[in-house]
């Protein structure tokens, strides 16, 4: 297994463990960190020593879904989500397993492209819990419209690629 992969692995592990640390703990600040530390280094390493893999591609996938749900969680640990903050989690959760089933049937693959937009929308989400006693719901609904945006596009990206490129920025750059 590739050190980028190692990396990736433990983002996985130390986000479900997140799970049973007191949110409001410094423990629980610096893991998170820790953890958000891993999401930048995995693919920065592996591009600098040339081992991106489809396999590191999908375990990054499945590390940022770990770390989404563990976001979510930890929000809603605060008792603070209103029904129509939650309602638009579950309907942009609900649009991008539609992409994903989208892309099996077009392309033979479930793919989750790492748009400008879903990495602008991820930096939102993974502050979430750690300024949401600042700013409150303002940052979930301003998350909520970017996750609903960066997901449109790649829905359209989706349906107007001819072949798959998971690294495609923008609906607007070159098509493949």
């Amino acid at each position: 297994m590739y050190i980028p992969n190692i990396i990736t692995s433990c983002r996985i592990f130390l986000s479900l463990g997140l799970l049973f640390i007191d949110f409001r703990s410094v423990l629980f600040i610096l893991v998170y960190l820790i953890c958000g530390l891993t999401d930048l280094l995995d693919g920065y390493i592996a591009r600098r020593i040339g081992s991106e893999t489809l396999l590191g591609a999908k375990l990054d996938s499945i590390a940022d879904l770990f770390m989404s749900g563990m976001i979510i969680i930890t929000v809603m640990k605060q008792n603070q989500i209103t029904m129509l903050i939650f309602a638009g989690i579950i309907i942009v959760f609900i649009l991008r397993i539609g992409n994903a089933v989208f892309s099996k049937i077009k392309f033979r693959k479930i793919a989750f492209i790492h748009t400008m937009a879903n990495k602008i929308t991820g930096l939102f989400f993974f502050f979430c819990p750690l300024v949401y006693t600042l700013w409150g719901n303002n940052l979930l609904i301003i998350t909520g419209i970017l996750a609903f945006l960066a997901t449109i596009e790649e829905f359209l990206i989706i349906l107007t690629s001819k072949t798959l490129d998971l690294n495609r920025t923008s609906i607007f750059s070159i098509r493949g």
